[in-house]
């Protein structure tokens, strides 16, 4: 059986971005998401409900762009649930996401090394 593939630039070459775009974009969505996990996840450990939510707010707009329609949807979700209900609520959806993400930013980084990557 086929892994799950979260990274999709179905919506990115929707837009009509030329190849050095979307690699410029996909750069900055790696850095960002490899930075917005580590930050949400010190967040949560602090009880910071406040820097979780502005995490996933970081996250939600980049993931329609660059994850599978289903990854992004969740985290799109997770952030509306972060800014109406408690903290106690939002970090056990946001670490069970987070495999997922690891293994999103692990095809991100795959795909950015590779050397013709638009595809």
């Amino acid at each position: 059986m086929a892994s799950q593939q979260w990274f999709d630039l179905t919506r990115a070459k929707e837009f009509g971005f030329e190849e050095a775009q979307v690699r410029e974009l996909v750069v900055t969505f790696e850095q960002s998401l490899q930075q917005e996990i580590a930050t949400i996840q010190a967040a949560i450990a602090a009880e910071d409900a406040l820097k979780v939510e502005h995490g996933l707010h970081a996250l939600k707009g980049f993931m329609p762009l660059f994850a599978e329609p289903g990854l992004a949807q969740a985290l799109t979700d997770l952030y509306l649930t972060s800014r109406e209900q408690p903290l106690n609520v939002t970090a056990p959806v946001f670490t069970a996401l987070v495999p997922n993400l690891s293994a999103l930013l692990v095809e991100v980084q795959a795909w950015l090394a590779a050397p013709t990557a638009y595809d």
